[in-house]
């Protein structure tokens, strides 16, 4: 399991550092040929508004999952015995994986959807339905880590265990290592 989340934790750094880089080539192009040149890249404010800052975004929510870095409100947990505090853990987690897996549904009509219709960017015809099936594929994976986390709670009954390490999730920012 801990080898399944260190190989999805550096896929999804690579996949988003490759998208964020691909979209700064394409801006700097598009900004010198039409500068310099009177030509810009046709379409290229739609490809970043509906291809490149979707998969930035979206693969950004399973990472943070993987880090634990998502915000999380501890009152009740830090003052619970480590039993209760993994009961309650545990809960969270079966109530986000349901949750993701309603997004994930509700993404998938939406995909389809647009996928029956040929859906393209606003007033260009540059194609933006296969994106669309990112948000389906990003929260059953969502779906996945949470339940990932809620089984290795069970099994040691650590509440506060960083699915990228195995070991409990550091809480300063300056400690942590990448």
């Amino acid at each position: 399991m801990l080898a399944f989340t260190k190989t999805l934790n550096k896929w999804l750094t690579i996949v988003t550092a490759a998208a964020v880089i691909i979209m700064m080539l394409h801006i700097v192009i598009h900004a010198l040929t039409r500068s310099l040149f009177d030509a810009p890249i046709y379409g290229t404010n739609e490809i970043v508004e509906y291809w490149y800052l979707p998969i930035v975004a979206l693969l950004g929510i399973p990472a943070a999952q993987l880090q634990k870095e998502h915000i999380t409100v501890t009152m009740v947990t830090e003052r619970a015995s480590k039993a209760t505090a993994s009961v309650f853990k545990i809960f969270a987690c079966i109530l986000g994986a349901l949750v993701s897996l309603s997004f994930a549904w509700f993404g998938l009509m939406k995909a389809l959807e647009n996928m029956a219709i040929g859906s393209t960017a606003d007033v260009s015809d540059v194609i933006t339905w296969p994106v669309y099936f990112l948000v389906p594929i990003v929260f059953v994976l969502l779906a996945a880590l949470y339940i990932l986390d809620a089984v290795l709670i069970a099994r040691t009954g650590e509440p506060e265990l960083d699915l990228a390490t195995g070991r409990p999730a550091e809480h300063d920012a300056e400690d942590r290592t990448y």
